[in-house]
């Protein structure tokens, strides 16, 4: 293996590296996808609360229903003649007209309640469209921004690729291929030097673990081999 053109691979894949990181650690790519969560959750948001409006004033209906009811059989009451009827009439009058009393208060709370319900959700609903608005537009912006920059960073990591691709093609495919699968790994940089640390003590200048015998013996014999432990590419100066 020619060190020298996989290491100058790894020159410019480290380019290639910082490209791709830059681009994950973009901040309008980052506020972005923040707020298209916020858009997401809003929406979810409203669509419950549509909901909740929807089965709120069904019940509304149904309550103002009850009263109407009872509003008629109070009316139907209130106009009998009670010197027409018996005392234990009147009595059985009297007492069904408590009861409706009671019906209608209560009623008149529950339609009370429901109303105060309706105007929270709706309240509430319209605060969350104002939130998906905002965000919405926001989004746009960061979006535009990020793709801005974006193109700009693509093209600079077409070039790096054209010259990696160039390179790549002179270096051992066994070579590139165990370069790449540590590369898929994020394991960088994946081409690292022996250490000799002490007379006989070799290391890999990658995860600093001890080299085997095996592993010395086959650098010195193909000039390099594979770390035991990170399996980083091993090369001697």
């Amino acid at each position: 293996m020619k060190v020298e053109q996989i290491l100058e691979y790894q020159k410019l894949d480290k380019e290639m590296f910082k490209l791709e990181k830059e681009l994950r650690d973009n901040p309008h790519k980052k506020k972005a996808n923040s707020l298209h969560e916020t858009m997401k959750t809003a929406q979810e948001r409203s669509v419950k609360l549509e909901e909740k409006a929807g089965n709120t004033l069904a019940e509304i209906d149904k309550v103002k229903k009850q009263l109407k009811t009872q509003q008629e059989k109070m009316a139907e009451f209130m106009a009998k003649d009670l010197n027409a009827l018996s005392k234990q009439e009147v009595e059985k009058i009297a007492s069904l007209k408590d009861k409706l009393a009671q019906n209608l208060q209560i009623l008149e709370k529950n339609l009370t309640a429901l109303a105060e319900t309706v105007n929270s959700v709706l309240a509430d609903f319209n605060k969350t469209i104002k939130t998906f608005n905002a965000s919405k537009e926001d989004f746009a912006k960061c979006k535009a921004e990020y793709d801005r920059d974006a193109k700009t960073v693509e093209e600079k990591k077409k070039e790096v690729a054209n010259k990696l691709s160039a390179i790549g093609k002179e270096i051992d495919g066994g070579i590139m291929e165990a370069y790449q699968k540590r590369r898929k790994e994020n394991i960088f940089p994946v081409v690292v030097p022996l250490m000799e640390e002490g007379k006989g003590s070799y290391f890999c200048g990658g995860c600093r673990t001890q080299l085997s015998f095996a592993s010395i013996n086959k650098i010195n014999d193909e000039g390099f081999a594979n770390c035991d432990h990170c399996r980083r590419i091993i090369y001697k100066k």
